[in-house]
């Protein structure tokens, strides 16, 4: 991760060689304007505070406020600056339009937005996630499956393009997923190594799996570790193995997923269990 500063203006900036090279950028700008330039990749993201004045090629400048998704096709010439007196801050991400196809199930022309300002709390709600996500240690399976059930959802809603439509519930599917998730529980496995074992796409791993289930398979996964991380505390491990042996990545990855399921910390489960 790359971060800069000057002026107040603070940058952070990140790759996801996973998912295509994906870019992923958090910024606050007090008094920076961009020239005019595009992309070759969609510019997608939220405003969490203030505003942006935008100019999208010759047309007349608009306004991209605090809790808005804003959305830019590939190739087209804008600008932008301060909308307020503050700035803005925002989170953005840049896939490529081979991304966005992947996540539709589809080989058409990429879609286009009609605009560039969208109100949709969900969505929003569903990016911050994503975005968040990609800053952490959270596991390779979560990064991309919500970014590719994100793109899904974007685009479905807020284009003409129609995505891929598969059967939802698929019982070897979510069989083969399920096998899969349980024998390879502790490796960092991703949503397109689970398809190739399936033969469907990713996002209908996703999909299928996710109303079978109830959970999607990231989160599956996780529950999967805590339960096998419960074991081994039982077994009377100590807790640097457990967190080896049960698939997070530190002791801290451990312990935030371990007491929001079950509502107490690793080491007072131990000692619960030790007691007993």
């Amino acid at each position: 991760m790359a971060s800069a500063g000057a002026n107040e203006n603070q940058v952070k900036f990140w790759p996801e060689p996973a998912l295509e090279s994906v870019e992923y950028l958090c910024a606050e700008y007090r008094d920076f304007a961009f020239p005019a330039h595009f992309h070759e990749t969609y510019a997608i993201g939220i405003i969490e505070r203030g505003a942006q004045r935008f100019r999208p090629g010759r047309s007349s400048p608009l306004l991209m406020p605090e809790g808005t998704l804003c959305v830019i096709n590939p190739g087209m010439v804008h600008e932008g600056n301060c909308g307020v007196d503050g700035g803005w801050r925002y989170r953005m991400f840049y896939p490529s339009p081979t991304l966005v196809l992947r996540a539709l199930e589809t080989h058409r022309s990429p879609p286009s937005f009609d605009g560039h300002v969208l109100l949709d709390s969900s969505l929003y709600r569903q990016f911050e996630a994503l975005h968040r996500a990609s800053q952490s240690a959270e596991d390779l399976l979560e990064r991309e499956s919500r970014t590719l059930m994100f793109l899904r959802e974007l685009f479905t809603r807020h284009t003409a393009a129609p995505a891929g439509s598969r059967l939802l519930r698929d019982p070897r599917t979510v069989s083969r997923v399920r096998q899969s998730l349980h024998d390879r529980f502790s490796e960092n496995i991703s949503i397109a190594e689970l398809a190739s074992e399936s033969g469907v796409s990713e996002t209908q791993v996703i999909r299928s799996f996710s109303a079978a289930t109830g959970l999607a398979p990231h989160a599956y996964l996780i529950a999967l570790r805590v339960e096998r991380a419960r074991h081994f505390i039982r077994l009377g491990m100590p807790l640097v193995e457990v967190t080896a042996l049960a698939g997070f990545s530190d002791q801290s990855h451990l312990t935030r997923h371990f007491k929001r399921i079950t509502s107490i910390t690793p080491g007072a489960f131990a000692r619960m269990a030790g007691r007993r």
